[in-house]
């Protein structure tokens, strides 16, 4: 089973991050990043994505193990069982509302001339969401690994989570919010979505004074490095608001570590001391680390996935 080779998909509104993983390890030479053809019809989606696995193949070379599954992190509204998209007026796969997106790509795959004579009689086609994958890997590979429990965050246009026990996911439990989603708990007038984010970073920025307009998080995290006291004050002020909004959602958990990966994440280093002290101050004692790579984390997260699947 471990022989198998998977094709990971992380699939944005605009680009298809990709690789080959063999037995946990990413093949390096197949990581690409290719565009999401998001605004695309039904057909061209599905013979776009078809081709990247093609692709992947290529640039793992021909002595590999037989593609054991293709598996993807993909936007939601999605039912990850039936491989459905329910994403609408969000400006991408629009054309996939409603269609057994699983199907139609899993016929295209077993029909395809490069593809058929690689598949392992066991392929199939398995999808679930990103911040699920991220944490499956963090815990399989990760700064999740060997805790009882974990809460793993992705923190970059929005917030994603996910709660593990054992390194499986606990998506309905009293001690979990529903599905382990944290990114609609309300605060003040907003949801979690809102402030734990970029636009809450640059939004608490523009609260403070800081400017001028058209500085991004990185810029912000630059100043902050060089001894900006503002700036310093802006993650610190983010990190405190953060364990604000969450210690409610984590109080019955008692997670033994939290692992924060996504693009903000690299900013982490300048919020999380006042993230875990403010945790503190809640009554949440746990351990803080930051991801070492989202996407590895994410491409291992979705091996697990197909391999436990097939």
């Amino acid at each position: 089973m471990d022989r198998n080779l998977i094709l990971a998909f992380d699939v944005g509104g605009t680009q298809i991050k990709a690789a080959a993983v063999i037995g946990g390890e990413i093949l390096e030479e197949t990581i690409s990043h290719y565009d999401s053809h998001a605004d695309r019809s039904v057909e061209e989606i599905v013979a776009h994505f078809a081709d990247i696995a093609v692709d992947l193949l290529a640039k793992a070379g021909e002595n590999r193990p037989l593609i054991g599954g293709i598996g993807m992190a993909f936007p939601g509204p999605f039912d990850y069982d039936a491989g459905i998209s329910y994403i609408r007026g969000l400006s991408k796969f629009e054309a996939l509302y409603g269609i057994p997106f699983g199907e139609r790509l899993e016929e295209a795959v077993r029909s395809h001339g490069k593809l058929v004579p690689r598949l392992s009689p066991s392929f199939g086609i398995r999808f679930e969401n990103d911040a699920s994958l991220f944490g499956l890997g963090e815990a399989g590979y990760g700064e999740a690994n060997g805790c009882n429990r974990a809460v793993c965050l992705t923190i970059g246009t929005g917030l994603g989570s996910c709660f593990l026990e054992n390194g499986l996911p606990v998506r309905h439990r009293d001690d979990v919010p529903d599905q382990g989603w944290l990114y609609n708990v309300p605060y003040q007038d907003k949801i979690a979505d809102d402030w734990i984010s970029r636009r809450g970073i640059l939004h608490l920025a523009s609260e403070m004074g800081l400017g001028p307009d058209g500085l991004d998080v990185h810029d912000y995290a630059k100043a902050a490095l060089a001894g900006d006291r503002l700036a310093v004050k802006l993650f610190e002020t983010f990190g405190r608001r953060m364990a604000a909004i969450l210690a409610s959602s984590l109080q019955a958990f008692t997670p033994d570590r939290i692992v924060i990966g996504g693009q903000i994440s690299k900013s982490g280093i300048l919020f999380v001391p006042a993230f875990k002290e403010e945790l503190e101050n809640a009554g949440v004692y746990t351990d803080v680390k930051l991801s070492n790579n989202t996407l590895n984390s994410t491409f291992r997260g979705i091996y697990h996935l197909v391999e436990n699947k097939m």
